[in-house]
Parts: C-alpha cells; sequence; structure tokens
C-alpha cells in the first residue's frame, strides 16, 4: 500500500464530505422554486442541485472507468457544455425536489465509493474527465468540488 496515494485520498475524502456536509445545510431554508439564473431557460435552485448531482454522477462514471482500466466521457469538448447542462437540467424539470436531492445524495455517495476503491496504481495515472479533459483523481476531485462550492454559493445567495 502506498502511504502517499493513502494521504491524498484521505484528504479527497474528507473534500467531499466536506463539501456535501455544507451543501445538505445550505438546504435548509432555500426555496426550491428561487430563480438563480435569468438564463433562457431560467434556472431554479432545484436546477442548480440537479446540475450539481449530475455532474458528481458523470466524475463517478468517469471514476469508475479509470479504476477498471478505461475511460468514459460525456461530452465532447467544451463547445457542448451548454447543450449537455440545458438538456440535463430539463430532463430533471418534472422532478420533485425531493427526487432532486436523492440523485445529488446519490451521485455524491457514488463519487465517494469510487475514491475509496480507485487501485493505488490508477490514482497518479492520467485519466479521462467526463468533460473530455485529463488528470489525476486528486485533481478531478478538487476540480468538481471547487465547481459544487461555486454553485452551492450562487443557490444559497451568497
Amino acid at each position: 500500500m502506498n502511504s502517499n496515494v493513502e494521504e491524498i485520498r484521505a484528504l479527497m475524502l474528507q473534500l467531499l464530505d466536506v463539501t456535501q456536509r455544507k451543501t445538505r445545510l445550505a438546504r435548509s431554508g432555500i426555496d426550491p422554486e428561487r430563480v438563480v439564473f435569468n438564463d433562457i431557460p431560467i434556472w431554479r435552485v432545484r436546477d442548480v442541485v440537479g446540475h450539481i448531482g449530475v455532474w458528481n454522477g458523470e466524475a463517478a462514471h468517469s471514476l469508475r472507468a479509470h479504476a477498471m482500466g478505461g475511460e468514459y466521457h460525456c461530452i465532447e469538448s467544451e463547445m457542448k457544455y451548454d447543450e449537455y447542462n440545458a438538456a440535463a437540467v430539463e430532463e430533471r424539470r418534472a422532478w420533485n425536489i425531493d427526487q432532486v436531492w436523492a440523485e445529488y445524495e446519490a451521485s455524491s455517495n457514488e463519487l465517494k465509493l469510487f475514491v475509496e476503491t480507485v487501485p493505488d496504481e490508477n490514482w497518479n495515472t492520467d485519466m479521462l474527465y467526463p468533460w473530455n479533459e485529463r488528470g489525476t483523481v486528486r485533481k478531478l476531485i478538487e476540480i468538481m468540488m471547487k465547481h459544487e462550492v461555486e454553485h452551492r454559493e450562487i443557490m444559497s445567495g451568497g
């Protein structure tokens, strides 16, 4: 067992736990129907939560593939972000807020599971991220949690 990998893995699991806990805390007192982006279509708090859940799930898919020696991505290039995000939000518009939060919880837990189980030998090798870029497992988790924090702050109004 590589102790350096285990230290970094523990740090990433802690980052995942803290981020998820703070997102859960932010849930209380927030109107899920409040508009946070006036784009076309508008994005409400519930849409932002759904967006976070979708991307945590996509990151988990990439980690699972990497752990098994494969690769996964959901979009071909940065130019496809808006198209992908719009389709994911539209798919969840009919969901109730409990379904949106359930997906968030499931995808966050799946992400943690794959961080826990990625073999040591795959930890520091480049992997394919869901948005078709490459980097390490650590960098993927740092990017994903920064993404969640940024959206949580928007959703919380601050």
